[in-house]
């Protein structure tokens, strides 16, 4: 298998654009290094990828400019076309150009990474297969559910578009859409999980809410992630896989899921709902027991579908807005006050804030509408999937 990678990586070079500045001339002298198969090349690769990424953080990310993003990429590969044949540490390898994956996009290299990483997976689990554990939700998940959202089977096509072009659409627990999903079985297994991410390195938030004062983010193996915070008791530290598109970064996971044409509707624009995202934006969240997303919003539509565990769920419409106080700045979205302890004397208003609720078990799906509030909390181990359109 190495031999053939090595092979495809040194084709992929070989028809690389070049250009006239420093940067290639060190990148092209690494490339020849790695083919004369120079011992200590990887000095020169990694001073290269301790470059790029330093260039790519003076910038937000969305104005990081291709080429950066491409020299990141393209030394990944060319640090594990380096390692191959010398190499028997296959997590290494992974860690190396997973990471510069995740921070690149991996632009124009998408199908060859992908590949790549998958074929290191499979060698990786072959020698490192685990025992099969079950994160089936458990039936007596319960909680007092005061003023519960409308649930309904799957509606029409013209139903759901009709509904979703009100100027202030309800939110609705929508039961029986994603049963034909492989994930509603597969998801549920430990071992089918680390059979096809194992030794993939995933973002972390380390914390229970992102507005909590020792909240921060942590790059780990997915494996890591698994038996500290998923497979065992963690004395109350949480850490959740949260926003992140897996499904992008592990196309098998992808394969698992089919997303619903509701999704590919195209509701009217309004004062909630100002832009349309260019495709449907789908993201993981995968946590233990105790995982919170604090009180917030977010500007699209959005279908929630709950693959394993359950989660509670508390909506505000946005005309609720002025009792919520939300947060200045960049955070503005995101309310102030906590939903598990608040503090009536500092927000008095809150009170009167009228809401809706569930509790969203496996196989279940929410939708959002833009701009409504909502806290989240995970009852069990849960894995769902946000899906933006």
């Amino acid at each position: 298998m190495f031999q053939q990678l090595f092979q495809q990586l040194k084709d992929l070079f070989e028809d690389k654009d070049k250009t006239k500045d420093s940067v290639y001339a060190l990148f092209e002298s690494a490339r020849l290094d790695v083919l004369s198969r120079k011992e200590n090349c990887n000095e020169k690769i990694n001073a290269l990828i301790d470059y790029c990424n330093e260039t790519i953080l003076l910038y937000p990310f969305k104005d990081v400019p291709d080429h950066w993003r491409r020299m990141l990429i393209d030394t990944g590969l060319l640090k594990t076309m380096a390692q191959l044949e010398r190499c028997k540490d296959v997590q290494s390898l992974i860690w190396d150009l997973d990471t510069c994956s995740i921070v690149s996009g991996a632009p124009e290299r998408y199908e060859i990474v992908t590949d790549i990483l998958e074929q290191l997976q499979r060698r990786h689990y072959k020698d490192n297969k685990d025992d099969d554990m079950s994160l089936a939700s458990k039936d007596d998940v319960w909680m007092d559910i005061k003023y519960p959202i409308k649930s309904m089977a799957p509606p029409t096509f013209e139903w759901f578009l009709a509904h979703c072009n009100q100027d202030l659409p309800e939110p609705i627990v929508i039961k029986g859409l994603v049963n034909h999903w492989p994930a509603i079985e597969r998801w549920k297994s430990t071992r089918y999980l680390l059979s096809v991410a194992s030794a993939r390195v995933v973002p972390v938030e380390i914390g229970s809410s992102y507005t909590d004062s020792e909240w921060r983010q942590e790059m780990m193996q997915f494996s890591d992630f698994m038996k500290k915070y998923i497979l065992t008791e963690t004395d109350g530290k949480v850490a959740y896989l949260a926003q992140h598109d897996l499904f992008y970064q592990i196309p098998q996971l992808k394969r698992d899921m089919i997303v619903p044409d509701y999704c590919y509707i195209e509701p009217k624009l309004n004062e909630f709902y100002t832009q349309r995202p260019k495709d449907v934006i789908k993201n993981a969240w995968f946590g233990p027991k105790g995982t919170v997303s604090p009180l917030h919003h977010d500007p699209y539509h959005n279908l929630l579908v709950q693959v394993v565990g359950s989660k509670y769920l508390r909506l505000y419409s946005p005309d609720q807005t002025h009792l919520l106080y939300p947060r200045q700045g960049l955070m503005s979205n995101t309310s102030k006050v906590d939903i598990d302890h608040v503090d009536h004397e500092q927000f008095p208003s809150f009170k009167d804030a009228h809401y809706v609720e569930c509790i969203l078990r496996e196989g279940e799906v929410l939708y959002i509408p833009p701009k409504w509030w909502h806290y989240v909390k995970s009852l069990e181990t849960s894995f769902n999937v946000s899906l933006w359109f």
